[in-house]
């Protein structure tokens, strides 16, 4: 048997069966081993990974080449868009002398193509559709660790959502649970929640400063309606699974809305 050489020994770590992303060949010395491929399991992809590297040595090229090879094999993706450089996804590009050179080295036929897109957005001022949540969705438990609140106050809350729901009121936006919470805190309001508990002053404070601390991050924009449907994120066009970018260069200032927005997502989605 012949002597395996440095490019093939590493290839060895990627050689799998079944459906595989490919990410491309092992390069040594500035050399392509078209022989020695990169590739990583479609099965093992639900795991955690890192692409790292230096300013310009492909890390947003190799994203976009996993999200295509994934849209391609039916399955969906949602991709972070930080810095907007990923949106290119969108377009069948155009073939380059560079690009010819590398489909070469690595023995690959290479054509462009497009892939179906949509662009969402979390807040108004973006490019894509705004994302939206009704605060009724999230529910008192969810709401509460956005909110911040203790068990006595995630108890309050719960009970608030429950008078709500037992007179079938909507609870869409934090106006409507602003309403809801002076409601309950009036006169009128402590006769309605008799014999059932009710809601102190001084916890009713508390929910309202912690929801207005939300509001000033953005989240006055993200509770309402039309409510983003999680299974638009799974939808096919011409074959191929939806890729979902989400527009967050403007979110750098406002952590708890894109923290808010990803404890709903996973809670839909896992529902």
């Amino acid at each position: 048997m012949a002597e395996q050489g440095p490019a093939q020994e590493i290839a060895q770590g990627y050689v799998s069966e079944g459906a595989a992303v490919e990410l491309g060949a092992v390069v040594l010395d500035g050399k392509t081993d078209a022989g020695a491929a990169v590739r990583l399991p479609l099965a093992t992809l639900n795991r955690h990974g890192l692409v790292a590297g230096a300013t310009g040595t492909g890390k947003t090229k190799t994203l976009q080449l996993i999200a295509e090879q994934l849209s391609a094999a039916g399955v969906p993706v949602v991709l972070a868009d930080v810095k907007g450089d990923l949106s290119g996804l969108a377009a069948q590009g155009e073939s380059n002398d560079k690009i010819a050179k590398r489909a070469e080295e690595l023995g690959d036929s290479w054509e462009p193509a497009a892939f179906p897109v949509q662009f969402l957005s979390l807040g108004t001022g973006g490019k894509g559709s705004p994302i939206r949540a009704t605060i009724t969705s999230f529910g008192p438990i969810l709401l509460s660790k956005v909110l911040g609140l203790n068990e006595t106050q995630e108890s309050t809350l719960g009970l608030i959502f429950h008078w709500a729901d037992q007179r079938g009121l909507a609870l869409l936006d934090t106006k409507d649970l602003r309403s809801v919470i002076t409601h309950l805190t009036s006169d009128e309001g402590k006769e309605d929640l008799k014999g059932i508990g009710g809601v102190s002053a001084a916890t009713a404070g508390v929910i309202l400063r912690a929801l207005s601390n939300l509001e000033a991050q953005g989240g006055e924009d993200f509770f309402g309606e039309p409510e983003l449907d999680v299974h638009d994120l799974m939808r096919e066009a011409d074959g191929k699974a939806m890729v979902t970018l989400l527009e967050l260069d403007n979110l750098q200032s406002k952590p708890a809305l894109f923290s808010t927005f990803l404890m709903w997502l996973l809670a839909e989605l896992f529902e």
